[in-house]
C-alpha cells in the first residue's frame, strides 16, 4: 500500500474509532489526515510525472517541493476551470477543454479538504461531527477513485506539473 492509501485507511478509523460520542480530538485528526492523503497521493503523482527514473532521494526532493497554498490556488483555478476562464490565460493552451469532470472533482475535494484541515487543526472553537467527518473521507475516496481514472490523461498531466510550477509558469 502507498501511504496516501494508508493515510486514507487511518483517516476512516480515527473517524469511526470511539464508540458512542466521537472525541473532538479523532474527527480533527481525520481530517488533517483525510488531507494529508489526498496531497501524498498527488505529490507522489506529480514526482513520477516529472521522472519516473528518480531515485528515493531524487522523488523525495520533487515531493518537498509541493507547496500546499500554491497547490490549493491551482485546484482552485481547475475546479472553476471553463474553456473561457478558471485557468490564466498562459496556462490554457496546455489543457483540452473541457476540463474533464473527474479532474475537476480532484480539485474542488482538496480544496474542500485543505479548508476543513485549517478548521480542524486551528480554530478550536469547531465543533465536528461524525457524520460530516465520515462524508468528507467518502469525498476524499472518491477523489482517490476519479484520480484512477483520470491520471493517465494529458490534462492530469498538466495538472500535476501546474501543481508544481505555476509561480515559474506565470513568470513572465
Amino acid at each position: 500500500m502507498s501511504l496516501a492509501t494508508d493515510l486514507l485507511a487511518q483517516a476512516t478509523h480515527l473517524a469511526q474509532v470511539d464508540k458512542g460520542k466521537p472525541k473532538q480530538a479523532n474527527l480533527r485528526r481525520s481530517i488533517s489526515v483525510a488531507y494529508y492523503a489526498l496531497f501524498h497521493l498527488l505529490i507522489g503523482a506529480g514526482a513520477s510525472c516529472a521522472g519516473s527514473k528518480l531515485n528515493a532521494a531524487g522523488r523525495a526532493t520533487v515531493m518537498r517541493s509541493f507547496e500546499h497554498a500554491n497547490m490549493k490556488t491551482v485546484c482552485s483555478s481547475y475546479a472553476k476551470a471553463t474553456a473561457v476562464g478558471g485557468i490564466p490565460a498562459r496556462l490554457s493552451p496546455l489543457l483540452t477543454f473541457p476540463i474533464e469532470p473527474a479532474l475537476k472533482n480532484v480539485a474542488e475535494i482538496f480544496v474542500e479538504l485543505q479548508e476543513q484541515r485549517h478548521l480542524a487543526d486551528y480554530d478550536t472553537s469547531a465543533k465536528f461531527d461524525r457524520l460530516e467527518v465520515t462524508a468528507l473521507i467518502q469525498e476524499t475516496t472518491t477523489a482517490f477513485n476519479h484520480w484512477q481514472v483520470i491520471k493517465a490523461k494529458s490534462n492530469a498531466k498538466i495538472f500535476l506539473m501546474d501543481l508544481l510550477l505555476r509561480k515559474s509558469w506565470l513568470r513572465t
